[in-house]
């Protein structure tokens, strides 16, 4: 399927074939859902491009998507690896207005987001 391609062109951090896969999905009938761009965008935290990351999670809006817990945490961890430490705890207050509930993932990414960002203020509160 497309979506194992793409999470397999991820883990193989080759960024570009998975971005090309999610292209030539959406030129097709076949539309892609949410578990397509939660491989490409954990594709992009795995590459370091976090500015593509927050593309396609607006993507995933645009495509009257509901943007799920893998979404963010792939969302998130592409920011923390970017050092975008404001953008990723932005994400994660973000996913709590929109009743999307955190696992532990959700929370060591936001946790290692303020680390990476020395403000482990905003990590005990």
């Amino acid at each position: 399927t497309y979506n194992a391609a793409i999470s397999a062109a991820g883990n193989g951090k080759q960024l570009q074939q998975a971005l090309d896969l999610l292209i030539l999905l959406e030129r097709t009938v076949v539309l892609p859902d949410v578990i397509t761009y939660n491989a490409a965008i954990n594709a992009c935290e795995k590459c370091d491009f976090w500015e593509v990351a927050l593309h396609l999670l607006l993507s995933v809006r645009k495509a009257d998507l509901r943007p799920n817990v893998i979404t963010y945490n792939a969302a998130i961890a592409a920011l923390e690896n970017g050092k975008q430490w404001q953008l990723a705890l932005e994400l994660f207050k973000e996913m709590l207005d929109v009743d999307v509930i955190p696992d532990a993932t959700t929370c060591h990414v936001a946790i290692s987001a303020c680390e990476t960002g020395k403000r482990w203020q905003e990590a005990l509160g």
